[in-house]
């Protein structure tokens, strides 16, 4: 059998969100069930990695919808020194292969301080089911290469689509199809951008990535996603903290991805975005603003969503810049000696199975 890339899977990820949008009710009836034993007033969420980013992503638009206060996490965090639960807080612990230690070991903490460890993840028989009170499954299906995708944007709808149960507003099913429509426009606008700059992105030794907002998220995973994939330096910055200090080594080589999300703050992103291209060529804009479809660094889609959702319609660039450009460079290989820092500091439990083949 032919084995699937991060292409295939960012291909399948319209239908997956469709599908899940279609059948939300069922999808999210299990933590509903949780929800139901108490009342909620914030949702703490403790996820690392790219399951960390999809958390960012959907924040905006779960705070928007639910009203409830939302904070993120990193578990290693969590599990050595912020880790007092309130009362009327909701745990979540997230790992998408169910495989991750440092999440078994913050379910391990939640339990120790007597209160319900639930764990939202891809495969509810990996080994959080043993450590865990209840394992709910987000939807993602299948996802057998260790740079997600598909999974990134299937956490964040799930994340949505629990905002929109809890609260009873139906209403935003239809902007939640809007944002799938528009992230499968995305996957041929992004390939056609790509290729249109292709020496640049294929010549790029560093990156910044910046975003605002739920766009934080969207910029958290470029960063985390070029780094891992072509092997460069690659930061992410809140747009006006970008600003105050970062930008100050820019040279013409920097390459700088600004995503815009099309609301109050996009004068400023503009600003930002266009000051940049003064000291590089390098510099691109992810937007919906009409005034600038003259600029050919400047990626738009026939339609945009409201900033919350703006994740969702804007991971396919990040995703596909990730894989053509490792692709085609063969840079997604690992040094050598990564196994040995592996077998010294592992991140995955023994039963973790590498698809990927560079281990």
């Amino acid at each position: 059998m032919e084995k699937l890339t991060m292409l295939d899977y960012v291909k399948e990820t319209p239908g997956v969100l469709r599908t899940n949008i279609e059948q939300y009710a069922a999808l999210v009836e299990p933590l509903m069930k949780e929800v139901q034993k108490k009342e909620i007033k914030r949702i703490l969420l403790v996820a690392s990695g790219s399951s960390h980013n999809a958390c960012y992503c959907a924040r905006s638009f779960v705070e928007k919808v639910s009203g409830l206060e939302v904070r993120i996490i990193t578990p290693y965090t969590f599990t050595y020194y912020e880790n007092d639960i309130k009362e009327n807080d909701l745990v979540l612990v997230v790992t998408q292969s169910g495989l991750s230690t440092n999440a078994i070991e913050a379910l391990k903490i939640i339990k120790k301080n007597q209160c319900r460890a639930i764990c939202l993840t891809g495969n509810k028989n990996s080994d959080v089911k043993d450590v865990a009170d209840v394992v709910i499954e987000y939807g993602v299906g299948e996802e057998l290469v260790g740079y997600v995708t598909k999974g990134v944007s299937s956490l964040a709808l799930f994340l949505d689509l629990f905002a929109i149960a809890y609260s009873g507003k139906n209403e935003y099913l239809e902007e939640l199809k809007k944002a799938v429509h528009l992230n499968e426009e995305m996957i041929g606008k992004a390939t056609n951008f790509i290729q249109l700059h292709y020496k640049e992105f294929s010549s790029m030794s560093w990156v910044y990535s910046c975003g605002v907002g739920a766009n934080y998220g969207t910029a958290l995973e470029s960063a985390l996603k070029m780094g891992e994939t072509i092997h460069i330096p690659s930061c992410c910055y809140e747009i006006e903290e970008y600003i105050h200090g970062p930008n100050l080594q820019l040279t013409p080589q920097y390459n700088v991805i600004f995503f815009d999300g099309n609301d109050v703050a996009s004068h400023r992103v503009e600003q930002v975005y266009k000051a940049t291209r003064k000291v590089s060529e390098r510099a691109y804009l992810i937007s919906n603003n009409p005034g600038l479809a003259d600029d050919d660094h400047v990626l738009s889609l026939s339609d945009t969503v409201s900033s919350e959702l703006c994740p969702l319609v804007y991971l396919p660039f990040v995703q596909l810049l990730s894989f053509i450009i490792s692709d085609d460079l063969h840079s997604i290989y690992q040094h050598p000696l990564l196994k040995e820092f592996k077998a010294i500091a592992a991140a995955k439990t023994e039963n973790f199975v590498n698809y990927d083949g560079d281990d």
